[in-house]
């Protein structure tokens, strides 16, 4: 009875299992050439789809560089050009201005011996303001036409605050020095009356 159960299972698992057919068993070199002509075509169409991808990839990793290439051009072009001012600035009645109050700015101080720091601050504040402008004008500064128009107004504005500084101060020096004159003048008259009695 064991025998035969045995049997049984043994048939059963023969009928599950696969094993090789009387062609293949006698005809095993063939079968082997089969096998490998399959293996060989089937790495062949696997081949050309490769061949295809690094194609494709290619292509897409060169129009990227290209577009890469075209953009960083783009970004050249604008920063070179922020750093070109336009020459019709120079030419600008702001900053002609500016300029020439400069100059009424040092008229207006070359007597202010008795007050030389205040002096020295202004024609220093000024110096500083031309010193931008000149950036301004020039190609010292990567600027939009719009940020240098913008620029030059606030220097302009700084100039005439000077301006008006020195205008107003030297209007108050003289009326002091009118005033000491007088002071002296009164003094001196005094000291005369005095004298004569």
């Amino acid at each position: 009875m064991a025998s035969v159960k045995i049997t049984i299972v043994l048939l059963f698992s023969l009928s599950c299992a696969q094993a090789q057919t009387f062609a293949e068993w006698f005809s095993q070199g063939k079968t082997q050439k089969k096998y490998l002509l399959a293996q060989i075509e089937a790495l062949q169409v696997y081949g050309g789809y490769l061949k295809k991808g690094y194609g494709v990839a290619k292509g897409g990793l060169g129009s990227i560089t290209s577009y890469a290439s075209d953009e960083f051009k783009l970004h050249t072009a604008y920063y070179d050009r922020l750093k070109m001012a336009d020459p019709s600035l120079k030419n600008n009645a702001q900053v002609k201005e500016i300029i020439s109050w400069q100059q009424d700015i040092i008229k207006l101080t070359s007597n202010w011996n008795e007050v030389q720091p205040t002096k020295n601050a202004l024609l220093k504040d000024c110096e500083a303001q031309l010193t931008e402008l000149s950036k301004v004008i020039s190609s010292k500064t990567e600027m939009t036409e719009a940020e240098r128009l913008q620029q030059i107004e606030a220097i302009h504005a700084a100039m005439l605050s000077n301006l008006h500084f020195a205008s107003n101060f030297s209007t108050q020096l003289k009326r002091y020095a009118i005033q000491k004159q007088q002071e002296i003048n009164s003094t001196n008259t005094l000291k005369e009356l005095y004298e004569n009695r």
